[in-house]
């Protein structure tokens, strides 16, 4: 089962805060959380065994979320014009600044996450520093738990405020009624205000100011979890993840999905050879057999010219042979293959068959090394099984044995 670990990093009075959760996709227990400096931290991920990814948000504070209108759908492109078109909308030189881009909204416009440079290094180092290393950060504003209008989440002093799928910002507490009416028509129209309990006395009159300020009422939601515990569970892998261009990482999938991944490529691998095995199979054998068919017929040709226009050339084969109406055992095929069966084993060699159809009569040549007891074994072997055979000629030479066979059916067997 897949473990993440989440982490948020901060800054206070020149204090870094890390708050940390090691979170159950799958069950949703959580199996260990805290909030403390940097060496703390250090201690637990030294003896993690992580099972799943690592996540980490910067505070929204830190991150300038926009979006523009760029025409180009190349990636590179796109980069490329980014600090141009929010150059007005920054209080830092654009050279100072590391843009990361998201996805497309409905309107077309790119999303964009705005960040200090040597901010975003220094946080990165520190992560270094830890012994962590993530291929996704991003900012903590786009894990708030977000429907559609405008989603507020109370975070102690500081109220994250998420506008769109990838759009918000973070301000103060004491900011929010001004920040809400300065909201479009459209986001105003769906305000939910989520808040745990042990703020909610807190923020009564501030709700209140805000009703009393704007048409449409806010929807207070309780939070079931804590601050970072909801973002934690909402966190938002569809976010914009700082870490692209020179800042991009690449992380190992740990031991466990890495195997599980190494034993479906080495499946889908064999499955594919075998496919491709019985392919090549099925071609070769299509192959041959278009080969023998050109064989059978240049062969029947040659020794039935007259015989023009042969479509099915199995048939006429078997005519040929005797194997015509229902008695395949009595004709050629049926008597030469019950026959030639029991010559392999002997010392018989076929020299010669002949097939006499009007007689229904079988004539085999055969020669022998030995005397003419192999002959006379054959004959009683093919009695046994039922067959009326006989010997018809018997020569002795010096240093072999011929003679003739004839089978007439192959009778009860």
């Amino acid at each position: 089962m897949a473990e993440n670990l989440f982490l948020r990093l901060g800054e206070h009075q020149g204090q870094i805060n890390i708050e940390w959760m090691l979170l159950d996709e799958v069950s949703g227990i959580v199996r260990f959380r805290g909030e403390g400096q940097l060496d703390e931290i250090t201690g637990l991920v030294a003896d993690l065994d992580l099972s799943g990814s690592t996540y980490v948000m910067l505070r929204g504070e830190e991150v300038l979320l926009t979006s523009a209108m760029i025409p180009s759908k190349q990636q590179r492109q796109i980069l490329q014009a980014v600090p141009f078109m929010v150059e007005e909308s920054l209080a830092a030189d654009i050279e100072a600044c590391h843009f990361a881009i998201g996805d497309k909204d409905g309107y077309g416009n790119t999303a964009i996450a705005v960040i200090d440079r040597q901010r975003l290094q220094y946080w990165l180092d520190r992560l270094q520093d830890a012994g962590i290393t993530s291929s996704f950060l991003t900012v903590d504003t786009l894990s708030v738990p977000y429907g559609n209008g405008c989603s507020i989440l109370i975070d102690g002093e500081r109220v994250l405020v998420r506008t769109d799928e990838l759009q918000g910002f973070c301000i103060e507490s004491d900011l929010l009624a001004t920040s809400v009416g300065l909201l479009s028509d459209e986001e105003k129209e769906n305000v939910t205000l989520m808040v745990h309990e042990s703020a909610r006395e807190a923020t009564e009159l501030t709700v209140a100011q805000i009703n009393a300020e704007q048409e449409n009422t806010v929807a207070v939601t309780d939070l079931e979890y804590g601050p970072f515990e909801s973002l934690c569970r909402g966190f938002n892998k569809k976010g914009i993840n700082l870490l692209q261009g020179e800042f991009k990482v690449e992380v190992a999938g740990n031991s466990q999905r890495g195997a599980w991944r190494v034993a479906a490529v080495l499946c889908v691998c064999a499955f594919g050879l075998q496919i491709a095995s019985l392919l090549g199979q099925g071609m070769y054998l299509n192959l041959k057999a278009g080969e023998l068919e050109v064989e059978s017929r240049t062969l029947y040709t040659e020794i039935f010219p007259k015989d023009r226009n042969v479509r099915d050339i199995k048939r006429r084969w078997n005519s040929h042979l005797g194997q015509v109406s229902g008695s395949d055992r009595d004709g050629f095929l049926g008597l030469f293959a019950g026959t030639a069966k029991h010559l392999p084993g002997s010392d018989l060699v076929l020299n010669n068959v002949n097939f006499n159809e009007k007689q229904g009569e079988l004539v085999l040549q055969l020669e022998t090394a030995e005397n003419d007891q192999e002959l006379i074994q054959f004959i009683q072997t093919l009695t046994k099984l039922g067959m009326v055979a006989e010997i018809g000629t018997i020569n002795q030479g010096d240093d072999s044995v011929k003679g003739s066979i004839k089978i007439k059916s192959l009778g009860g067997s």
